[in-house]
């Protein structure tokens, strides 16, 4: 059945019909309900792709994520997230899996872009940010280009003092940190090593921080954790940044004969399922990844429809995204053995 059909059967014209089934135009509420009945009764089916025509539109939205990070847990919700809200919105969801060194200006065939954790120094986040399409950066660029049509953040800073002041609490005075290495230097990854350093400043702790590259084997995360525990003799708690890092150093400090309770916290910057399923469950930042993929889409989706503007012309429209600590008993000392909190 086409629109054709629809009109010819209600008694309208083509455009009558259009309008009426798309919500736009000047069509009265009887006419319009009658239009819906007739396009109902014969099973019309409206045409997606003809729609995204007429509006100079391609239909789909393109997701961005950092090559390193392709097969880690976290993107992959987040990635789902985003594909939920497109699907609500109409839309389909296309992986740009563009080449770095071919990067140039990239002919997209989407309507607009989604950039998770955009690296300063990565030439497709250059080309995407300089396309004609709107984008939304998950995570501030702090490289140069253009500014993104849309910013969603999370506030890291604020989530890692609370986690560093929840260890203190716990007894922990000489934390130390994993962090991802200079290949992927995300605005996140930069804001937990910034917020642990000042932390350590203000609490006159020395900062030890070792780094590991996010798609890291085992193997090396073993090696990080070990020099990271030798670096830092006084260690009394272990934070990883690097998605699964934590449960890696579960077993490894384990194997130093440093087992996680007794007098040695472990806590990750991001948290996974399996975390919770370990002994002990490993306290984690839960930045919500499928939320946070619905959230950017929407906001999107908000901007290429039009509903969502920036309150300063020239500037990003700028969204929070709510993450929460999950307190476990990873970082919780054990009665008989806990050192005095530190004042």
């Amino acid at each position: 059945m086409t629109i054709i059909d629809v009109a010819r059967h209600a008694g309208v014209s083509k455009t009558t019909a259009s309008d009426a089934l798309s919500g736009g135009g000047r069509v009265s509420p009887e006419t319009r309900e009658r239009i819906a009945a007739a396009a109902a009764l014969l099973g019309y089916v409206p045409n997606a792709a003809a729609r995204h025509l007429r509006r100079s539109r391609v239909g789909a939205v393109g997701l961005h994520v950092p090559r390193q990070a392709m097969g880690m847990g976290f993107y992959m919700e987040f990635a789902f997230g985003v594909a939920e809200r497109a699907r609500e919105a109409g839309l389909d969801l296309t992986l740009l899996a563009l080449d770095p060194a071919q990067a140039g200006r990239p002919r997209l065939r989407v309507d607009g872009v989604i950039i998770i954790d955009p690296l300063p120094d990565d030439p497709v986040t250059g080309a995407l940010l300089s396309a004609d399409v709107p984008v939304v950066t998950v995570g501030r660029h702090r490289g140069p280009g253009p500014a993104p049509a849309g910013v969603l953040v999370a506030d890291h800073a604020a989530m890692m003092n609370r986690l560093l002041g929840h260890l203190h609490a716990a007894g922990a005075s000489a934390p130390g940190l994993v962090v991802p290495d200079d290949g992927f230097r995300s605005d996140w990854a930069l804001l937990v090593r910034e917020t642990y350093e000042r932390w350590c400043r203000d609490h006159g702790a020395t900062p030890v921080v070792r780094s590991v590259a996010v798609d890291a084997t085992p193997d090396t995360v073993d090696e990080v954790i070990r020099d990271l525990v030798t670096g830092g003799p006084g260690l009394d708690a272990v934070i990883c940044a690097p998605d699964g890092s934590a449960l890696r150093a579960l077993s490894t400090l384990k194997a130093l004969g440093r087992p996680v309770g007794d007098r040695l916290l472990l806590a990750s910057c991001v948290a996974s399922p399996s975390m919770e399923l370990c002994d002990p469950p490993i306290t984690a930042i839960d930045l919500r990844p499928r939320r946070y993929g619905n959230s950017a889409a929407g906001l999107l989706t908000g901007i290429l429809a039009g509903t969502v503007e920036p309150e300063e012309r020239g500037r990003p429209v700028e969204r929070l995204h709510p993450v929460e600590l999950l307190v476990r008993p990873s970082t919780a000392f054990r009665a008989e053995t806990a050192p005095p909190r530190a004042r």
